[in-house]
């Protein structure tokens, strides 16, 4: 799909440069501010580690789980070198290498849209933090008490950022650690080319390279089984959880086989993954980059000396031959059918037996795809004409005339612009989830909770809607900073709810609360909590596009 010349794969590096930096404004505000004292020394398996004492939470920033990854590219990761002395974890670790992400086609300019204006600005953070480097496998932990005292739930953040860019310095679990009691954890790993670009086909050296990124998310798990508990954490309750490309990688998890055990429960927001990468696509997008690098396959080692970035920048600009009919294709990197970590794919055609007993919530919200449309000149005077070309155009004439009849008639008098994005939405989100909690509520065995985000964020003149990335402000209890801040008390209210919804999911299983009984999903009422200024279960919501896209 093109909107004025955006491509997909622009609308999708869209997605994470806008969501970063969403959540980065929190990051840069949180560590401008007064950094407290530092902590007594806290026992890890590697080492001594000392971090900063305020407001309640000591905070230990870019601890190490794994050792620099240089010495072993596109292979799993080992443990770290241990330590003398204390570690002083003041600071964020590196970044996994990454290239800069921006929205494509924008520029500051006087005549832009105040939805443009507002994207611009997030944006602009997503390139800001700390330096890149291949020795990027650090985490970051947050606790009300670093002591074996007590066990407290664990709740896991994995960055979002697509496959392709972020880090863990953008997940501030501070709020909820003050106000849910809990240890939260937020990591880096290898991501792109670095973490999924499978080379198994050309050297068995390299098997597993296609899932090192998911690997690394393992290596970090096992550090919390072994050392959470000196942090006031427990190993036996432990939420893996993300938003976006976080979404993702937590959906991948539940069917990595070495993860198995490691995590006792899931949050999935906007950001399903029932399907990895099979084998030949992926063979397909490294023979393309070693193609684009001039390097044979009998020399598939060399990868090993290039400059990194030179190596992500080949494998980002392939075109795979499946790349219109495969999202994940079309990014190229994601995690592959090796037969090794990944050797079924986690919801399809079933799900999978893995993380049959791992309680999961699910969901997206209404408008994700406003996001990547926002930097689009037509973006809101779209005419129902041109509307309807862009669905002939995704989905041919006859399919594409029957779903811009289903979408039409949904908003009759809305501006057609919605009518294109909420059939984006449900492409590359709702419809991913909503087959997820399908499959999972078939096996009938572990707790499932569906939701959708409908709370309209007042930024831009509230033309984004419920957009990519709007409700982490309210999952993380204001924790992001800016104009998605919740400040007055409509806001609030919701941020209060949803926050203490996952902080019950990470303690109990179960979001329930006063004032907002959230019932299980199951295939027959299809129950799902809409979170707005009122907050409330019901069934099957928009059964029409449901049916139209799963029947």
């Amino acid at each position: 799909m093109a909107m004025n010349g955006i491509t997909r794969r622009g609308a999708i590096a869209a997605i994470s440069g806008a969501a970063i930096g969403l959540t980065k404004l929190a990051t840069l505000k949180t560590w401008a501010a007064d950094a407290g004292h530092p902590t007594a020394p806290v026992e890890t398996a590697s080492g001594k580690v000392r971090g900063m004492r305020a407001a309640g939470i000591s905070t230990f920033l870019g601890i190490p789980y794994g050792a620099d990854t240089s010495s072993c590219r596109f292979q799993p990761a080992r443990a770290p070198q241990p330590w003398t002395g204390v570690r002083d974890c003041f600071t964020f670790g590196h970044r996994a290498p990454q290239l800069v992400n921006r929205m494509p086609g924008a520029s500051a300019s006087a005549n832009m849209t105040p939805a443009a204006r507002f994207l611009l600005n997030i944006t602009s953070h997503a390139s800001m933090g700390s330096p890149q480097g291949e020795d990027c496998l650090v985490l970051n932990v947050w606790t009300p008490e670093a002591s074996s005292r007590r066990k407290r739930p664990v709740m896991i953040r994995i960055h979002g950022g697509a496959w392709a860019v972020g880090s863990g310095e953008t997940e501030d679990l501070s709020a909820l650690c003050r106000k849910g009691d809990i240890v939260g954890v937020a990591m880096n790993h290898r991501i792109n080319a670095l973490g999924y670009l499978y080379l198994g086909a050309f050297h068995d050296d390299f098997v597993d390279s296609g899932n090192v990124g998911q690997l690394d998310l393992v290596l970090a798990l096992q550090w919390v089984r072994d050392n959470i508990a000196a942090f006031g954490g427990d190993p036996d309750n432990v939420t893996i959880s993300g938003e976006s490309g976080g979404g993702w990688k937590t959906g991948a998890l539940l069917g990595c086989v070495p993860a198995k055990g490691l995590f006792h429960k899931a949050i999935e927001e906007s950001g399903s993954f029932v399907a990895a990468v099979e084998l030949s696509d992926a063979v397909e997008v490294a023979e393309q980059t070693l193609k684009a690098l001039g390097i044979a396959k009998a020399d598939v080692h060399d990868l090993q000396k290039l400059d990194c970035m030179r190596v992500i920048e080949a494998a980002l600009s392939v075109s795979p031959s499946r790349a219109e009919a495969d999202p994940l294709v079309l990014r190229g990197l994601a995690p592959a059918l090796d037969g090794r970590s990944m050797p079924a794919h986690p919801f399809k055609p079933a799900a999978t037996e893995l993380s049959r007993h791992i309680p999961l919530i699910i969901g997206s919200n209404k408008d994700e795809a406003t996001l990547m449309m926002g930097f689009d000149s037509n973006f809101g005077t779209y005419t129902a004409d041109a509307v309807q070309k862009q669905f002939t155009a995704m989905l041919g004439a006859e399919r594409g005339a029957r779903a811009f009849e289903i979408y039409r008639n949904r908003a009759a008098d809305d501006q057609p612009t919605y009518w294109l994005s909420a059939i984006s939405t449900d492409i590359a989100f709702r419809i991913g989830s909503i087959v997820e909690a399908e499959r999972k509520a078939a096996q009938n065995a572990a707790p499932l909770f569906m939701y959708r985000f409908d709370y309209e964020a007042p930024v831009a003149g509230g033309v984004l809607r419920a957009f990519h990335g709007a409700e982490v402000s309210f999952v993380l209890n204001g924790s992001v900073s800016g104009e998605m801040a919740p400040t007055g008390p409509e806001q609030q209210g919701l941020a209060d709810k949803m926050s203490q919804a996952w902080l019950n999911f990470a303690h109990t299983g179960n979001p329930s609360q006063k004032g907002l009984e959230w019932p299980r999903y199951d295939g027959i009422s299809r129950k799902t909590m809409l979170f707005n200024k009122q907050n409330e279960a019901v069934s099957d919501p928009d059964r029409t596009t449901r049916v139209f896209w799963t029947a």
